[in-house]
Parts: C-alpha cells; structure tokens; sequence
C-alpha cells in the first residue's frame, strides 16, 4: 500500500530549506531554556499542559510540526505574545525568528555548531549581557526577578555587582559545591560562556 503523505509531520518528500546560521544547541535550545523551562512551567518535573521544554527529545515531541513553523503551537503561541506569561519577558524578534528558522527546516537536532565564542572577549556590552539575555533574563529580570528569580536581578550593572561580590555569579553557573545550579533546570553554560564571566570578573567587573 501507500504511505500516507497527508501527515503533517512526514517532510520525507518535501524539500526543506537549510540554514546553516542556525544550530538547535547553539541557538535554540537556550531559548527555551531560559524563557520556558524554569522551575513551575515547562520544566521536566511540572510539565505545564504536558510541555517539557528542557531538551531536544523533549521539545519536539508536542506542539511541533518539522518543517511547518505556522502550524507549531511552540512558535504561533510565543509569536502571538501568549508565551513565555509574564512576568517573563516576550521573546523578541531575533529568537523568534531562530525559532522560526530551525523547525522550518526541519528542526534538526544539530549540536556540532560552529564555535560562536571567544573567550579573549569579555565584556559587560559584548559578552556578559548577551550571555545573561540568552540564559537568565527569562528569571532574573525586572520585574520577573520578584516572582520567579528569587528577587535577585541581573539586568541592573548594580545589581549584578551584588552577585558577583557575593560571588554567587560565577559559583552558580560553574555549578560549583554548596551553590544553586544555574540556569535552573537546565545544562550547564557553555565553558566558553564561563570563562567570559571569569575573566570579565577577574577584570575588575567593568562595565565596559
């Protein structure tokens, strides 16, 4: 018999555009990461609407259609602002379009990315805040901090001082002994992003 092509899920016979410019571990998964997965929403152990968005096996298997981002509730919803709820902020256009990019071609679970990273780069403009916007603003931004961060805020210069004096900072995303792992829920920063926050700290902690 036939196979049945009406499957909105079978791109075997379509031919799918590619992007090399994006890169599901690189790219998207911090996405979801930091603005879905936290503790009480998308995370493994709650599972809000049976979502859990903390890996790829994970993420793809409700509200994704491969290859059709307009038919994929995990983008039309964060598209139309219903998701991430607030206090967490919207995504904004350029994660929205990562998202968008990578389930239209596929949704490939590609993790040999191209380094993107420089370690001789850290700082706060070039380095520091790009790492927090992709892996913690979701929670430690105002005001999401007071609900969903434990009010600790991270999108003030001053603010985060306080966490680097105190040293949580950089305890917490080493995922160091006697610290809170951080980005909660999810994997570990890249040793590329930890380095940065190293050697930006090391630096005096310029905001620079």
């Amino acid at each position: 018999t036939s196979g049945n092509n009406n499957n909105p899920q079978d791109t075997t016979h379509t031919a799918l555009p590619t992007d090399s410019t994006v890169c599901f571990q690189r790219d998207v998964l911090p996405i979801f990461l930091g603005s879905c997965a936290m503790s009480g929403c998308h995370d493994a152990a709650a599972r809000q609407e049976g979502y859990n968005l903390t890996s790829y096996a994970t993420i793809v298997q409700k509200g994704l259609v491969k290859g059709k981002s307009a038919s994929s509730k995990l983008y039309t919803k964060c598209l139309s602002g219903k998701m991430p709820q607030s206090p967490v902020a919207k995504l904004d256009s350029t994660k929205l379009s990562l998202i968008k990019r990578w389930i239209d071609m596929g949704a490939p679970n590609d993790s040999n990315c191209a380094v993107t990273c420089d370690t001789t780069l850290f700082t706060y403009s070039g380095a520091i805040v790009p790492m927090l916007n992709n892996y913690c603003y979701s929670c430690h931004a105002t005001p999401a901090a007071r609900s969903v961060g434990g009010s600790i805020v991270l999108d003030k210069y001053d603010s985060l001082l306080i966490q680097v004096s105190n040293g949580k900072l950089l305890g917490d995303i080493q995922h160091a002994a006697g610290h809170n792992y951080m980005p909660l829920g999810g994997a570990k920063l890249p040793d590329c992003k930890i380095t940065q926050v190293s050697k930006w700290i090391g630096d005096g902690a310029k905001n620079n």
